[in-house]
């Protein structure tokens, strides 16, 4: 009898180890799913701004670091592109923010307007951060009207008119 336990004991971990495994693999197919949206959106956010600059007569640039730069009306502009959820928009404005300063600074571009364009307009609890970030940062923000459309606040459309 004694044997009876330990072989339900040893199948019970291996039903555990089992279970890890798929929702390990669970995990990292989302994760994989996750990415792979944030690319896609990332990729039109650049694609529809990269328009736009086109549209206005300039020539959108990248390089390793930042995703879209350019140089309007003799004002150079840098754009950082964000996908976001409602779930990760306070931490991904913060980031698109640490990384324009920065790219500025490396780029030794110190007038450059910088520009957080993300995916959705900013959820209710992380509105207040458009204030934050035009009026305290001096940074400009837009957001995807439609896929076809740029969308930003009223206060910064003489800065952001070539995207409208």
């Amino acid at each position: 009898m004694p044997s009876g336990p330990k072989r339900v004991y040893r199948w019970h971990n291996r039903s555990r180890n089992r279970v890890h495994l798929h929702v390990r693999n669970i995990n990292i197919l989302i994760d994989a799913a996750a990415r792979e949206r944030a690319n896609d959106s990332h990729r039109m956010l650049t694609d529809l701004v990269a328009r736009k600059v086109r549209a206005a007569g300039a020539i959108p640039k990248r390089n390793r670091l930042i995703d879209l730069s350019a140089r309007m009306r003799d004002h150079d502009y840098l754009f950082e592109m964000k996908s976001t959820t409602a779930a990760n928009a306070h931490g991904q404005l913060r980031a698109a923010i640490s990384q324009l300063y920065e790219y500025r600074y490396i780029q030794n571009i110190p007038t450059a307007q910088l520009v957080v364009v993300i995916e959705h307009p900013p959820p209710r609890d992380v509105e207040w951060m458009v204030d934050y970030i035009v009026r305290d940062r001096g940074l400009l923000i837009a957001w995807d009207g439609d896929r076809r459309t740029v969308q930003f606040p009223d206060t910064i459309r003489d800065h952001l008119a070539f995207l409208a």
